[in-house]
């Protein structure tokens, strides 16, 4: 079943197995580069049915992540469109995340002789990594140009040629936060009721449907809940906004969940033997597609490392797809050496000494490339 040719949130793939969005750390001046190419193209040749790119900025209010792919300005399109078409030669398909930072930015990188701010919901004070994060809060101005940001990227990511969009609802970035009373105070038609807190998240999404038309493919990622110590958002609300989400046609939900501001362990990314819990967000996003079954595809990010887990998973609920970052970094070709009847589990051991700033790689190619080099 994992391998079977098939239709997933709109797109025609070659298997059920997708790189869910990772950050590369390859933009040169928000552009992509050949590093970025080339890892695409070994995704692609490596059997990936479908690779999420890593998130890209859509605005020039807020500063970009370092070394963050942009697509803020019709300059973008045409780098863009041939980072796809390398993809697409390699019988690859590629689909554009797209992200409002707010105020989760880790790194940022503000051009030279501009002025950026850093904002979220409500201007709430938080920890990001090793840092206290001061925002300020958004005007309803603020926010709609936002919105129009998104849309317009959208329409750029569709004339590059991409074969879908993802906006990221989900790991504490702007959508995110709005959703998450703990983060949003805020009192006016975007804070308050459930409803209220996803208007943002909604907004973009049918702003981003008017912009690319009807039959272009919008895939979602978002938190089945946030599991902080309290006032996050939970399951039931993650549910009815998922809901939500299909009523407005999104072609799929990829379900992921956690903040910076998890509990230990209940971030988004989780050392697996530390926390002997593996495929950490499969019975929340199963229970998803069974919910939005005939409505709208629901896949799942989070702990899967083989083969056996991912066909038991796909034919014993009602998932679409199966997501995996970190093993895609590790082993490209992942894929095709499950396909091929090497049924060995991922190498990778969830140690997530990959992230850093630029150039983001599994630490043991590194090491591998450095012995080759020296």
């Amino acid at each position: 079943m994992s391998f079977d040719t098939c239709r997933i949130g709109g797109i025609e793939a070659k298997c059920r197995l997708v790189r869910s969005a990772t950050f590369e750390g390859m933009g040169n001046y928000g552009l992509p580069t050949e590093n970025l190419a080339e890892m695409y193209e070994n995704l692609a040749d490596g059997g990936a049915g479908l690779i999420i790119t890593g998130m890209m900025a859509t605005n020039k209010m807020e500063p970009r992540q370092h070394c963050q792919i942009r697509i803020d300005d019709d300059e973008c399109i045409a780098p863009l469109s041939q980072v796809v078409d390398r993809v697409h030669q390699h019988g690859g398909k590629i689909v554009a995340q797209l992200v409002v930072m707010g105020s989760a930015i880790l790194m940022p990188e503000t051009p030279e002789g501009e002025t950026r701010i850093i904002f979220s919901p409500s201007g709430v004070t938080e920890k990001v990594g090793k840092w206290t994060q001061e925002s300020q809060a958004l005007t309803v101005d603020q926010i709609h140009e936002l919105t129009d940001a998104v849309a317009k990227a959208a329409a750029r990511a569709k004339k590059a040629g991409f074969d879908g969009v993802q906006f990221h609802g989900a790991h504490g970035y702007l959508a995110s936060k709005f959703l998450s009373p703990h983060f949003n105070t805020r009192t006016d038609a975007y804070g308050g009721s459930l409803e209220n807190r996803a208007r943002f998240l909604l907004e973009c999404i049918a702003a981003m449907r008017q912009a690319v038309g009807a039959d272009y493919p919008i895939w979602v990622k978002l938190n089945c809940a946030d599991f902080m110590k309290d006032g996050s958002l939970t399951f039931e609300e993650s549910k009815q906004v998922m809901a939500w989400l299909a009523d407005q046609g999104v072609n799929a939900i990829e379900v992921s969940g956690g903040n910076t501001s998890s509990l230990p362990r209940k971030g988004p990314i989780r050392a697996i033997r530390r926390t002997k819990e593996p495929m950490y967000f499969k019975a929340y996003a199963a229970e998803a597609a069974a919910l939005l079954k005939g409505k709208t595809d629901v896949g799942v990010v989070g702990g899967f490392r083989t083969i056996a887990d991912i066909e038991e998973a796909l034919e014993s609920t009602d998932l679409a797809f199966i997501s995996m970052s970190r093993p895609f970094l590790r082993q490209p070709d992942l894929p095709n050496r499950w396909k091929s009847g090497d049924t060995e589990p991922a190498l990778c051991i969830s140690c997530s000494r990959c992230f850093g700033a630029e150039n983001v790689d599994c630490i043991f190619n590194k090491k591998e490339k450095e012995k080759q080099d020296a």
